[in-house]
């Protein structure tokens, strides 16, 4: 079946401008594109179009530091944020506010999303689905009426006005009411995701967390209070706005340095979703490197030289920075960008180096060297870490590597963007705000990479996804819009490292997509699935060549018997609600089952087009794939999209 062009709609649902549930949308695959189109080949963005050659399986995709509505990510194994003891954070027996997004992947046990450590201090937790909030050395002050919707954005609110004291959870006031508080809290410091004794850890997403010191944001007299549907702003007394951007920072005018533990990350998952599609123009993409053999090498540099005037910058997001090399002369150590233990070293080894401390993991950073013919400059997010006037030596760099040291050590694992180098120019000398956008080709500009020439890109703007063998665009068989994704059963496939936002919990999903079959010669053809070895936590959907659609778990397996048949698009839905998996081919369940189990993974590898474990490939198709974390978007027989799914909402 072929389609004109690319219109709104989708879900079976009448038309509209948005879709309702787009802020639990972790990846959307349009497939439309240049024909034969990979996520293979790099460009350069400079006038000199330098040939860019890639090593290892590098890949490039939609994520990237622009773009508002961001969260972060706690594992529930030693990650939480701490911001040092300040006044601004000593309530007394003022009016105060507190609140912010969550999103529990677990909520047994107790999961500490905000707590002071003083001892007229207090805290606010998830007790085995319970929202409480608590003084120290006291009994519980307040209860949520219902308990916190798991695997789904919650809004909780806590506010004082005088002596009243009120807890919102969703916007319904909790079921002790209000109470008479007029307790002068102190503190000791903040704690975010864990308590004062190391516990509770929570495990999921908080979002938007404000601390508003003087003022009652909610009037605590209210049963109901309007949830806020858009990022909170930094309003009159904001002491504290964090887990609110691509990386950890206070937006208060405090500036309070918020200190990372664990492997806490920034994610774009978000509890509002987008407003604006996504496009190269607004969001840009990304480099992902996996740490293994992935590298770039440029054909050329404009005629670098580090001794005379030019500016290096780039976006940075590290998953890991122990021994890492992000931008290295190809043939030589005359200049690099590394990383050793918890230092960053900028310098060619032989003369002098610059340092400061290693980029923090998890989160996007901005880094620009400039030298202006007399001093070098470090830049980090804007702010200067360190200068130096001996630093490079006077050597023309006729090649860069980016991703690994030149002797092939060093490999980076993260992403990268914006890559930019100037000849010529010193585009800063002093404190600046970084790109809100993706950068350009300015004048004197000799290199640019902003990897924003993927094909097959997830319009979630979360993933950069890996096209292998012969996976790619086609514009000649597809359900909705320009293209589709074709596999050929050979060797191609799409596969996306682990995420957490692929991570459903115990919590509902939806998982679907358009499917078209070239033939049925073969055992099994899967569309998608992370099945390796059959863990509780692996799922898999699957047709057999008897013609047999299935969505297989551990738990049990909902099958689809009537005959399946080549050259012909089928709508497959997998989804969740509650404990019960139900498949549905073209808008009709056939077959469910019950799972309660945790589905997905800290290791688990999605693949688009392969099962890998035994290896079994999909053979034709697949169009409009999307997966939707935390929302059951059909609860009985429907009728499947007449149109292309959404790329914004709800916001």
């Amino acid at each position: 079946m072929f389609a004109a062009g690319k219109t709104s709609g989708g879900s079976g649902a009448p038309a509209a401008t948005v879709d309702a549930q787009f802020n639990y949308v972790t990846m959307l695959l349009h497939g439309d594109g240049t024909n034969g189109a990979q996520n293979n080949t790099f460009l350069d963005g400079s006038t000199n179009n330098y040939t860019i050659t890639r090593n290892g399986n590098t890949t490039q995709g939609s994520f990237s530091p622009y773009g508002s509505n961001w969260s972060n990510y706690f594992d529930g194994t030693g990650d939480y944020l701490t911001v040092a003891s300040n006044a601004a954070f000593a309530f007394g027996t003022n009016d105060f506010t507190w609140e912010a997004w969550v999103y529990l992947n677990s909520t047994s046990g107790q999961r500490t999303i905000y707590s002071t450590n003083a001892t007229n201090g207090f805290i606010i937790n998830n007790n085995s689905g319970t929202i409480t909030v608590r003084q120290f050395g006291v009994t519980d002050l307040l209860n949520s009426a219902v308990a916190i919707n798991a695997d789904s954005w919650n809004h909780i609110a806590v506010a004082r006005s005088g002596t009243t004291l009120s807890l919102w959870l969703n916007g319904s006031r909790s079921n002790g009411g209000t109470i008479t508080n007029s307790t002068n809290f102190t503190q000791s410091g903040l704690l975010i995701g864990v308590n004062d004794i190391g516990t509770g850890l929570v495990y999921g997403y908080i979002s938007n967390l404000r601390v508003v010191k003087g003022t009652a944001v909610y009037d605590p007299t209210q049963t109901t209070i309007t949830v806020p549907t858009a990022p909170l702003t930094a309003i009159t007394n904001t002491s504290l706005l964090t887990c609110a951007d691509n990386r950890f920072i206070d937006d208060s005018t405090n500036n309070f340095a918020i200190t990372v533990n664990g492997d806490t990350s920034v994610q774009r998952f978000n509890p509002f979703g987008t407003a604006t599609a996504y496009s190269t123009a607004t969001i840009g993409g990304s480099g992902y490197f996996d740490g293994s053999g992935d590298y770039l090498v440029s054909s050329g540099t404009g005629s670098f030289n580090p001794r005379s005037t030019f500016t290096v910058e780039f976006w940075t997001y590290p998953i890991s920075n122990n021994t890492v090399t992000w931008i290295n002369s190809n043939t030589n150590n005359n200049f690099y960008f590394e990383t050793l233990s918890t230092t960053l070293f900028v310098g060619d080894g032989i003369i002098n180096t610059i340092s400061a401390s290693a980029p923090t993991v998890n989160q996007w950073t901005h880094l620009l060297l400039s030298f202006d013919g007399t001093t070098y400059r470090l830049f980090y997010n804007g702010v200067s870490q360190a200068t130096s006037t001996n630093l490079l030596q006077n050597n023309v760099i006729s090649a860069f590597r980016i991703g690994q040291k030149q002797d092939g050590t060093r490999p980076f694992n993260g992403y990268i963007t914006d890559m930019r180098v100037l000849v010529g120019t010193a585009l800063y000398t002093s404190a600046f705000t970084p790109p809100t956008a993706p950068i350009t080709a300015i004048t004197n500009t000799s290199l640019l990479l902003n990897y924003i020439n993927g094909a097959i890109f997830d319009n979630a703007m979360m993933n950069d996804l890996e096209t292998v063998g012969n996976a790619q665009i086609s514009t000649s068989v597809y359900k909705y819009g320009t293209g589709s994704m074709s596999f050929n059963g050979t060797n191609s496939y799409l596969t996306l490292p682990y995420g957490p936002t692929q991570n459903f919990g115990t919590g509902n999903f939806t998982i679907e997509g358009w499917v078209y079959l070239n033939s049925l010669s073969a055992s099994y053809y899967v569309v998608a699935g992370t099945w390796t070895t059959g863990t509780t936590d692996e799922w898999l959907i699957q047709i057999s060549n008897g013609n047999t659609i299935r969505f297989l778990t551990t738990a049990g397996t909902s099958f689809y018997s009537a005959t399946i048949t080549t050259s012909t698009w089928y709508h497959i839905a997998a989804v969740r609600n509650g404990s019960t998996i139900t498949l549905y081919v073209n808008g009709t369940s056939v077959g469910s089952y019950t799972n309660s189990n945790s589905i997905g993974s800290v290791s688990k590898t999605l693949y688009i087009g392969v099962q890998q474990s035994p290896i079994w490939y999909w053979n034709g198709y697949i169009d409009e794939f999307r997966i939707t974390n935390g929302y059951a978007r059909y609860t009985a027989n429907f009728t499947p999209p007449t149109a292309a799914f959404f790329n914004t909402g709800p916001v």
